[in-house]
């Protein structure tokens, strides 16, 4: 496989990138880092960003996983039609990372006290994008694929 995922050996952020390599029939090879191998330090210092995951297409090295996804979107034609589509594309993704952020804002920072008040009011976020697929005639957010 020319793509190479390097992540700790947890979902998170790499979730909705094997969805999108499972979807385009890809397949990937899986680099598990663990915490020990971590904090030794050496492979953060090769980070960009300090942190993982790491997205690896042939001699192309990506890091933020929002770039992966645009980038294999563009490669296997997942980004759009044109720059409308791809533009309406990254404003549903800076929505549903948006909501993303308090999500992880509640689980690390304030579960106990946060959780009920991030349940009540996510049906109001998921709302945005219901109401658009309810419109939507082919069942996409963006597109007809």
């Amino acid at each position: 496989a020319s793509y190479t995922i390097t992540y700790f050996p947890i979902k998170g952020r790499c979730g909705s990138l094997r969805i999108m390599l499972s979807d385009q029939g890809q397949e990937w090879k899986e680099v598990v880092v663990t915490i020990d191998e971590w904090k030794k330090g050496d492979l953060k210092k090769s980070c960009i960003f300090g942190q993982l995951p790491k997205f690896q297409d042939g001699d192309l090295v990506l890091f933020q996983t929002n770039s992966f996804l645009r980038h294999l979107g563009r490669k296997h034609g997942g980004y759009g039609k044109n720059g409308n589509e791809a533009a309406l594309i990254d404003m549903f993704t800076d929505g549903v990372e948006e909501l993303r952020n308090k999500y992880v804002k509640m689980i690390y920072q304030e579960y106990e006290t946060g959780k009920d008040a991030y349940i009540k009011d996510l049906p109001n976020h998921l709302s945005i994008f219901e109401a658009v697929l309810e419109k939507s005639k082919s069942g996409f957010l963006v597109g007809d694929s």
